[in-house]
């Protein structure tokens, strides 16, 4: 994308046509149109979110150089590469860890010899959504845990955690995502605390349902002032994928919802940072 040759065609058409932003605009947006897109060929979960979808909703934050991450020192960076202006086109070039912003961790990341983003299979990445609300008491206790009395009580409100589900936290926490200081919330010895899964309860997900993978709206899968990562081991030893840093789940809560991950699919990845959107 970056020869001479495509900046001249570039600016070529764009004086022919008239091509201009406005244009571009145009095409975008989310209409009752868009959810009618053709499903023939689809599972048929993803068939169903399509026909029965009344509402989008974005579960991923704006990836930038002010994200929060885990280690400071690691955020992204970027800059310009080339411009439209100069160049004819746009092209950023960016520098950032796999595990940064809204992304999935996959088990490679924790597992020696475990499926690697290329190789994981995709089918796994569109999944009903379980909202499992710990708000309350996360507001009380950073170091708040997601425990298994939480998931039998959903259960018994809801019935049973379905088949190929990722189950989410919701903490919350993602209200802090614009101050990253905020977000990570270390104390002067440089633990971390804010909420995530419990050991136990990660434990049941993985052998007594049938999931996909689980999700938070916080830094890590475990609570942050976890230094054994028993989450992380549990969920990615036994094949399934974790989404950290989710937006937005506090508005999937009640409702039927189908996730569904875009993560880039790197060779031998660990991860990577993701689109996670909702159909409703």
């Amino acid at each position: 994308m970056c020869s001479p040759e495509i900046a001249r065609v570039v600016r070529e058409r764009s004086a022919k046509e008239g091509v201009s932003r406005r244009g571009f605009l145009k095409l975008g947006g989310f209409t009752a149109a868009g959810l009618a897109i053709a499903s023939a060929g689809l599972p048929a979960r993803v068939a169903r979110a399509h026909e029965e979808a009344t509402e989008l909703i974005d579960l991923s934050h704006v990836f930038s150089p002010a994200s929060a991450v885990y280690t400071p020192g690691e955020e992204p960076t970027r800059e310009t590469f080339v411009s439209v202006k100069e160049n004819g086109y746009y092209i950023q070039k960016w520098s950032f860890y796999e595990h940064a912003g809204t992304h999935v961790d996959i088990p490679a990341h924790f597992v020696d010899g475990g499926e690697t983003v290329d190789n994981y299979a995709p089918a796994s990445y569109i999944s009903p959504a379980v909202v499992i609300d710990i708000s309350a008491k996360a507001a009380e206790n950073p170091d708040a845990t997601l425990d298994l009395a939480d998931i039998e009580a959903w259960e018994a409100a809801n019935g049973a955690i379905p088949v190929g589900a990722v189950v989410a936290m919701y903490s919350g926490w993602d209200a802090r995502w614009s101050d990253a200081v905020q977000f990570r919330n270390a104390d002067a010895d440089g633990v971390q605390h804010y909420p995530g899964f419990s050991g136990e309860a990660a434990a049941f997900l993985v052998e007594e349902r049938d999931i996909h993978g689980i999700a938070v709206d916080t830094l890590s899968l475990d609570p942050g002032n976890s230094a054994t990562f028993d989450t992380h081991l549990t969920v990615l030893g036994a094949g399934k994928y974790g989404i950290e840093n989710v937006a937005n789940l506090g508005q999937l809560i009640g409702k039927a919802a189908t996730i569904m991950v875009g993560v880039p699919r790197w060779e031998e990845g660990s991860g990577g940072p993701a689109r996670v959107l909702a159909l409703v």
